[in-house]
């Protein structure tokens, strides 16, 4: 008896259709980093990939070689400054790399003319995280000194938001940037700068890294794709239902209090199933189709819920605690928990083995559509 965490590939094809259509013209990017979140890398690329996302990003090479491994032979570009030490492993397996300073695009054109390959290069422009890149003012001075470098291709020049109150300030810093790229030469024809959260903040240039939006989340935005679909299913089996005869505290703490009268569930998942602890009081089950209010603190492999007096439960049956019914979608779940939902997805795909639905046994691991 325990719980389970189900990744509908269906549902992230879907939800990629559903970005695409939104977003018209603009080219779709599925972000596969951290393991896709936790759902696995892999399978998620392939449905992505599937349904017409045309790239994918990463955030470490070594992802970006496990793709590779796994027959996964569409672009990819690392969205981070990549380190000199993964230059030979990006150039062997095709990956575009991310340059934020002059001394690397220097060295990444020395190892690409000894293996005799072109490197495919996008320019990192710091805006407004302090993480990485050519800050905007300096990146005529960048184009100069490496606009002669050999055996480059600058396809792309990109940036992170960091939020919807800095964006407009972020953008004018970016576009600043890319006009005195292209001015001293460096082509640069890729742009991106919006992931899921900035695409609904208006942020109307280039290339779109669709990141949570995969599995359905729209992090609230009014400004949404209609019809997105939550890409996973959280079940937890009933461990035991109890109708109290006198007024008992509930779990850690005691909380909570049940009163006589009153019918409660216990579920077999809690925090160590990556289950937030901050649902408590304030999240939903579904149970025998009613919503069921987790009551008392979570612990680590049990959570408690109410039942309503007209539910019929027993302990063979499952709650679903993440899906796509209204009260527990993705979105819904992470504000309940008062997070976000790339926590909740991480957080509960690091707690549980992962089942797969919808998978396609003739896969193909290419770009090429529909």
């Amino acid at each position: 008896m325990r719980p389970s965490l189900h990744v509908k590939l269906d549902a992230i094809r879907h939800n990629v259709r559903t970005w695409r259509a939104f977003l018209g013209d603009r080219p779709v990017w599925a972000v596969v980093k951290c393991d896709a979140y936790r759902m696995g890398m892999v399978q998620v690329a392939r449905a992505a990939l599937e349904a017409g996302a045309q790239q994918l990003c990463v955030v470490e090479i070594f992802e970006a070689s496990e793709l590779r491994a796994a027959g996964v032979d569409a672009p990819i570009v690392h969205v981070a400054a990549t380190p000199s030490d993964d230059f030979e492993t990006a150039l062997k397996d095709g990956v575009a790399v991310s340059v934020g300073d002059s001394k690397r695009a220097g060295e990444l054109s020395k190892l690409a003319k000894k293996l005799g390959v072109r490197a495919c290069v996008h320019v990192a422009i710091e805006t407004g995280t302090g993480w990485w890149g050519i800050p905007s003012a300096d990146a005529a001075a960048f184009a100069q000194a490496v606009v002669g470098l050999e055996n480059i291709e600058w396809e792309g020049v990109w940036t992170h938001i960091a939020g919807p109150d800095s964006m407009a300030t972020q953008m004018e810093r970016f576009r600043t940037a890319i006009a005195a790229l292209r001015a001293s030469g460096l082509a640069v024809p890729e742009v991106h700068a919006a992931s899921t959260g900035p695409s609904l903040w208006d942020c109307n240039e280039g290339a779109v890294r669709v990141g949570v939006g995969l599995y359905g989340s729209c992090l609230g935005s009014d400004r949404a794709p209609e019809g997105l679909q939550t890409a996973c299913e959280v079940r937890a089996p009933v461990y035991a239902v109890r109708t109290f005869t006198e007024p008992t505290p509930l779990g850690y703490g005691g909380t909570y209090v049940a009163m006589s009268g009153q019918t409660i569930a216990t579920l077999r998942i809690g925090y160590g199933e990556g289950l937030p602890k901050t649902l408590a009081g304030r999240g939903v089950a579904i149970l025998a189709g009613a919503r069921c209010p987790i009551v008392g603190a979570i612990g680590m492999n049990f959570t408690m819920v109410a039942v309503p007096p007209n539910a019929d439960v027993d302990w063979r049956q499952e709650a679903l605690l993440v899906g796509d019914i209204p009260g527990v979608r993705l979105d819904e779940v992470a504000a309940a928990a008062q997070s976000i939902p790339h926590n909740v997805l991480t957080m509960i795909g690091s707690g549980m083995p992962r089942v797969y639905d919808d998978v396609r046994t003739a896969s193909t691991a290419s770009s090429s559509g529909e």
